[in-house]
Parts: structure tokens; C-alpha cells; sequence
């Protein structure tokens, strides 16, 4: 409780200053974005307060984090952390970042989703499944299209296609 506690204080006093950090912008239609965003934040940071002081901790109930890992635990389960994923995610923000001017960001934002959901997800691939990953990355970009260009009137960079 008092770890939870501590902490959504401590997001709470960054949400007011952030909040209060707003007014100093010289355009307020260019804060409307940002004071969303931190509402949404110090919402959050009200509720995890609420929660941690109403609530307290439930019995039974594990902490947050443990830094005591029993011997027979670590030998028993060998976990190996897929560097090669890491490492491939990785190249893909580089060529992202790199060919977002040449192609644009909405194409290149396009085959990067499409690019990281099949990386992420190539033991289970099928046809279906394909398929059902570039329609997701299709929406989320026609999402990001609407949201940038209609709603936040946003310049992304424009490359080749739009």
C-alpha cells in the first residue's frame, strides 16, 4: 500500500505540473492536445490513489515487484530472452525512421506495423492470420490518417504517395 501510494502522489504532483506547465504555451488551440492527455493522466493517477488508500492491500495478493528470486526457480526454468526479435525490432524502427521522408509517414507507418506484427507473431502464421494483420495495420494507419489530418490539422512528412 504504501509503495502504491507514494507513487500515485507522485503522478499526481507531476499531472499538476505538467497541467500548470501548459499555460505557459504561446497558442492555447496548440494545448488542447496535451491538456487531453494529462487529464487522462491525472484521472489515472486519482484512481490509483483512491485505490491505494481505500482499498490497502489485499491478502494474498503478491507485491508489485520482487527482487528475490529463489535458487531452485532460476536453475529449474532457463528462460532465454529472444535477442533475435530485439535485434530485428530494432532495424525496423532504424529503416522506419529512415524511409519516412522518402515514402511518407502514412505508408511508411503502413509496412512498419505490418512488418513488426509478422515479426512478433511468425510462429503462429497463416494465411488467415496474415491477412487479418494487414487489415489491423490498415485501420490503425486510416486511424492515424483521421486523427493527424482532420482532427489535430497535424503536417506529417509527405513522401512519395501522400
Amino acid at each position: 500500500m504504501r509503495k502504491e501510494l507514494i507513487i500515485s502522489l507522485v503522478l499526481l504532483a507531476g499531472t499538476i505540473s505538467l497541467y500548470l506547465s501548459l499555460s505557459l504555451m504561446e497558442d492555447p488551440r496548440a494545448a488542447t492536445f496535451p491538456k487531453v492527455i494529462i487529464l487522462i493522466m491525472g484521472v489515472l493517477s486519482m484512481t490509483l490513489l483512491f485505490q491505494s488508500v481505500i482499498t490497502g492491500p489485499k491478502k494474498g495478493r503478491p507485491g508489485l515487484q520482487s527482487d528475490r528470486v529463489s535458487a531452485e526457480k532460476a536453475s529449474a526454468s532457463k528462460i532465454y530472452f529472444p535477442y533475435g526479435i530485439l535485434v530485428g525490432c530494432f532495424i525496423l524502427i532504424v529503416i522506419y525512421f529512415a524511409v519516412m521522408e522518402w515514402l511518407g509517414f502514412y505508408v511508411s507507418a503502413f509496412l512498419f506495423f505490418v512488418a513488426v506484427t509478422f515479426l512478433l507473431g511468425r510462429k503462429d502464421l497463416s494465411v488467415r492470420k496474415g491477412g487479418m494483420r494487414v487489415g489491423i495495420a490498415l485501420i490503425f494507419t486510416t486511424i492515424l490518417f483521421v486523427l493527424f489530418n482532420k482532427l489535430l490539422v497535424v503536417q506529417t512528412p509527405k513522401g512519395l504517395f501522400f
